[in-house]
C-alpha cells in the first residue's frame, strides 16, 4: 500500500517535466490520476501508466477544467487531491513585452489556477481529506530581469495559495504550494542549449550548485498532497536548492 493508495488525484501540465514527474510518483503510491494537459502525443506517457489517463484540455478554459473533473468522477469515482502545475513563461522587459503576452502568461499561470480550483472544489470537498497543491516559483517570491510578466503571475499564484487556505480551510481542503528553483523541464531546455552561460550562471546561485530535476520537485508536491501532511495548509515550500537562503549578492562558494 503506497502514500497515496485509494485516492483520485488530477494533474495538470501534464506531458512532461514537474506535472508528468508527479503524475507518475502519484500513480506509483497508489493513486489514480487524470493526466491533463494540452499536447495529446506528450501525454502518450499515460498509456504504459497503470492507473492513470490522459485528459487533453487547456486550463484557460472553464469548460475543460470542468471536463477533468467530470472525468475523474467518471472514471474514479472521486476526487482527492488536485495539483496545478500548469505553467508558461515569455520574457520580456516591462517597456517592451507587448500585453497580449503578458495577457497569456497571466491567463495560463494564474487565471488557469482559480479556474481549476473553482471546478474541483464541489468534488474535492466530499473527500474528507482532500488537498491542492500549486506550483509557483520561487520567480513568485521577488524579480528577475527580463521576467516582470512570469514573476507577477507567480507571485499571484503565491498569494492564491494562501488566500485559498484560508477560505477552503472549513470545508476540509488544504491547499499548499512549491516554489521550485532551476528545475530541467521541456521549458527551460533551450537555456540549456541555446544559452548555456545563463544556464550555469543561474546554476551558480543555486547553494547546491546544480539545476533540480523534475522528479526532485515531484517529491515535495507528493508529500503535500498526502495524508503525511493532514494538518498542513497555507504553506509554500521553496524546492530551490537553497535560492532563497542568499541575499543574492555574493555567488555562493564552488561545489568542490
Amino acid at each position: 500500500m503506497g502514500l497515496h493508495a485509494g485516492r483520485v488525484a488530477i494533474v495538470t501540465g501534464a506531458a512532461s517535466g514537474i506535472g508528468r514527474a508527479t503524475g507518475e510518483l502519484l500513480a506509483k503510491g497508489g493513486a489514480s490520476v487524470i493526466a491533463q494537459d494540452m499536447d495529446a502525443e506528450a501525454l502518450a506517457w499515460t498509456e504504459s501508466a497503470e492507473g492513470v489517463l490522459a485528459q487533453v484540455g487547456d486550463v484557460t478554459s472553464a469548460e475543460d477544467n470542468a471536463a477533468m473533473v467530470e472525468a475523474a468522477l467518471e472514471n474514479f469515482g472521486r476526487l482527492d487531491v488536485l495539483v496545478l502545475n500548469a505553467g508558461v513563461t515569455l520574457p520580456g522587459m516591462i517597456d517592451t513585452l507587448p500585453l497580449e503576452s503578458f495577457d497569456h502568461v497571466l491567463n495560463v499561470n494564474l487565471r488557469g489556477s482559480v479556474l481549476g480550483l473553482k471546478a474541483a472544489v464541489p468534488a474535492l470537498s466530499e473527500s474528507g481529506d482532500a488537498a491542492v497543491v500549486m506550483t509557483a516559483s520561487v520567480s513568485g517570491l521577488g524579480g528577475d530581469p527580463g521576467m516582470w510578466g512570469y514573476n507577477v503571475a507567480k507571485g499571484g499564484v503565491v498569494n492564491l495559495v494562501r488566500a485559498a487556505a484560508v477560505d477552503l480551510g472549513h470545508k476540509g481542503i488544504r491547499v499548499n504550494g512549491v516554489c521550485p528553483g532551476p528545475t530541467r523541464t521541456r521549458m527551460t531546455a533551450l537555456i540549456e542549449t541555446a544559452a548555456p552561460e545563463a544556464f550555469d550562471a543561474l546554476r551558480r546561485r543555486v547553494l547546491l550548485q546544480r539545476w533540480a530535476e523534475p522528479e526532485e520537485i515531484a517529491e515535495v508536491i507528493g508529500f503535500l498532497a498526502s495524508p503525511a501532511a493532514s494538518f498542513v495548509t497555507g504553506v509554500l515550500i521553496p524546492v530551490d536548492g537553497g535560492i532563497t537562503a542568499s541575499t543574492g549578492q555574493f555567488l555562493p562558494p564552488e561545489r568542490s
